[in-house]
């Protein structure tokens, strides 16, 4: 692959201060030097040039948790107050069946959306037998696929066998303390200390969630086990889900990524903080489901919090750019002026260690691979994080995935 040199007015690393007037060097899709653009185009002379003009280049959005799958179930959902009712519609629509081609549609539908908002890398949950696969695969996309486990799925479950390529990496999910038993669990955390490959899984969702783990009447037990014909499991009482988990040793020396995490005593911040959890934040879900919002203010102390849109079941659309704002507004109350840098590290390094891909991606370094977006400065602001936060799909103008070009407007110029 030739070298190619990129050129634009601001730089964002994450991991350092931003950058005027900068270049990087891409070579074999990953990112080879950084530095003034004078002196890149004369230490790289023969390198193909673009000239991304004025906007910021940055690190590609991670979607860090997201069910394109159920993009079809978006149209079938009614009014309803609180999760409990939610759910029940949820699990209505499943029981009336889909077809793989409704299915099919939503993830290439989701993709679409995913590129068309400058996300570079999802964490896709998997949930149908992996009619996602193929398609993720093909996209161009970096992906985390979570292939999901339940209780009513352990016995075809695969703990053993993950397949992982350049851009494809599967790891287990199991869905949720309710749905899954904690033999189920268990067998999850085995399989994570022989395969070393992390787990992500829901958690601390819902104040049902907490009813549930302290052994009192809760609604999964009364009004969704029924509809599923699940039986009640044994478990241990605790008081919150983390709780829960922390006792049946899910966290010790493990590699998880926690999903949501609303229903968090701020006297467990500390315990996520020397856990070195991952997190997964997903603000319009919690908001549309009604389950109320995370201890953001503790968590942007935190390292490993990411961004997610979740599925088309729980939020609007999957536009990455309207879950910044959320985020951002939810958390300019807290931090003010730095709310718009940690939105915007959620979003990118954030993400990427909240998946433990760090090493990876997530900020513009010397050695990590290339994916990378630029959004052109139609509306920017003298903040550059502010105009990343501010932007929307007409401010897209370059999307790359390690090193391959998957999105480039009229505006992009180019010169060998």
């Amino acid at each position: 692959m030739k070298n190619l040199l990129l050129y634009a007015d601001t730089i964002l690393p994450i991991s350092s201060e931003p950058l005027k007037d900068s270049a990087l060097l891409i070579k074999d899709g990953t990112i080879q030097d950084i530095g003034p653009s004078s002196k890149l185009r004369e230490k790289h002379k023969g390198a193909q040039e673009i000239n991304l003009g004025d906007g910021v280049l940055l690190p590609g959005f991670i979607n860090a948790h997201t069910h394109l799958e159920l993009g079809w179930i978006q149209k079938r959902i009614g009014g309803f107050k609180g999760f409990t009712q939610w759910l029940q519609q949820i699990i209505g629509a499943k029981k009336e069946g889909v077809s793989d081609l409704e299915i099919e549609e939503s993830v290439l539908d989701g993709i679409k959306m995913q590129i068309a908002s400058g996300v570079t890398t999802v964490g896709e949950i998997s949930s149908y037998g992996g009619l996602d696969i193929p398609i993720l695969k093909k996209s161009g996309l970096r992906t985390v696929l979570f292939r999901e486990a339940v209780d009513s799925k352990e016995s075809t479950m695969d703990f053993d066998n993950f397949e992982k390529l350049n851009l494809y990496e599967e790891r287990l999910f199991p869905h949720a303390p309710y749905s899954c038993s904690p033999k189920l669990l268990e067998r999850t955390i085995e399989s994570h200390k022989k395969n070393k490959i992390p787990l992500g899984i829901h958690l601390a969702e819902s104040r049902d969630e907490i009813e549930f783990v302290n052994r009192k009447a809760n609604s999964f037990e009364d009004e969704i086990f029924p509809m599923i014909d699940k039986k009640s499991f044994k478990r241990k009482k605790a008081s919150t889900p983390f709780e829960y988990l922390r006792g049946m040793g899910f966290f010790d020396k493990n590699k998880v990524t926690a999903i949501h995490m609303v229903q968090v005593g701020r006297d467990e911040i500390e315990e996520l903080k020397n856990l070195d959890l991952g997190i997964v934040l997903c603000p319009r879900s919690n908001l549309f489901l009604q389950v109320g919002v995370p201890p953001l203010k503790e968590y942007a102390d935190l390292k490993r919090v990411g961004l997610g849109t979740d599925g088309l079941s729980s939020n609007y659309n999957l536009d990455f750019f309207e879950e910044l704002r959320v985020l951002h507004l939810l958390w300019s109350d807290a931090l003010g002026k730095e709310a718009s840098y940690e939105t915007v590290y959620a979003a990118t390094l954030g993400g990427a260690r909240a998946l433990f891909l760090e090493n990876k991606i997530g900020s513009i370094d010397i050695g990590k691979e290339a994916d990378l977006i630029f959004l052109n400065s139609k509306g920017e602001s003298q903040n550059p994080y502010l105009s990343v936060v501010s932007s929307t799909t007409d401010n897209l103008d370059f999307l790359m995935v390690r090193g391959r070009i998957l999105f480039s407007s009229d505006s992009v110029t180019s010169r060998n």
